[in-house]
């Protein structure tokens, strides 16, 4: 069985500078790396296709541009996919992907998912904004059921048994595959490649396709800034008790009690 992975190409958000003034976030200057919880994606790909013996392979539609940068870091973090256990990656590009929407990859990556795959893993959300759309919008244009919040997944012949979270109960859902799944992070603990994994992952297929810029977004982002927090610098006075009994007020008239 072959199974399709799709990896985002996600800004660290650990890395991000805001100005504190402006709110302005300073998005060229932050690295970007593969998602958490799609390393989580291609763990139990991984997994799955070592008890099926079928091919994994990791797609990326990079919205980052195709600068020297932002393409080395695209190449890096699919390199780390490869070296956990991945057979192949391919990563798209091209000037048109820049604005492309999650309604644009998902167009994309359905016509290179179509007809090859029976199954598509991906994070149940990106590491940098979390819309949690696009795995939902790739099954709507593959014609396939979608399954979310996946903490487990087995296949058996035709079907997956896959159990999801729901927060207050587990649900287990048996599904008839080709599938999209999307995974949270408690499914696994993904593996980390030694060096030589590394080393030998340079050398497996990374094949590069240009983008096809011809579809319209839905969605237009203008610029990203961080709301401005204002602090009220009330300071309490009095003894413990009386202290106590203004800040309680003061919790109250704020609604927060």
């Amino acid at each position: 069985m072959d199974i399709a992975v799709l990896v985002k190409q996600s800004l660290d958000i650990q890395e991000l500078r805001v100005d504190q003034d402006s709110g302005k976030v300073y998005i060229e200057d932050a690295p970007t790396k593969a998602g958490d919880i799609e390393l989580n994606a291609a763990e139990e790909a991984i997994k799955l296709k070592e008890k099926l013996r079928g091919r994994a392979v990791a797609f990326m539609l990079s919205t980052w541009g195709s600068s020297g940068k932002r393409m080395k870091e695209a190449r890096e973090a699919l390199t780390r996919v490869l070296a956990m256990g991945l057979d192949e990656a391919v990563l798209i590009t091209g000037k048109g992907a820049e604005s492309a929407d999650t309604f644009v990859v998902a167009k994309v990556l359905a016509e290179e998912i179509r007809d090859k795959y029976s199954l598509v893993l991906a994070a149940e959300g990106s590491e940098d904004n979390f819309s949690g759309l696009l795995p939902a919008r790739l099954a709507a244009e593959l014609g396939w059921p979608y399954i979310a919040y996946a903490i487990s997944i087995e296949v058996d012949g035709e079907f997956a048994l896959v159990t999801r979270s729901l927060e207050d109960y587990e649900e287990v859902v048996k599904v008839r595959l080709p599938v999209v799944i999307s995974v949270t992070q408690e499914i696994n603990k993904p593996r980390v490649p030694k060096l030589m994994e590394i080393i030998k992952a340079r050398k497996k297929p990374l094949n590069q396709k240009e983008f096809n810029g011809e579809m319209e977004p839905k969605l237009h982002v203008r610029e990203l800034r961080v709301p401005k927090v204002v602090r009220k610098h009330i300071i309490i006075e009095g003894d413990a008790e009386e202290s106590a009994e203004k800040l309680i007020q003061a919790l109250k008239g704020e609604g927060v009690l």
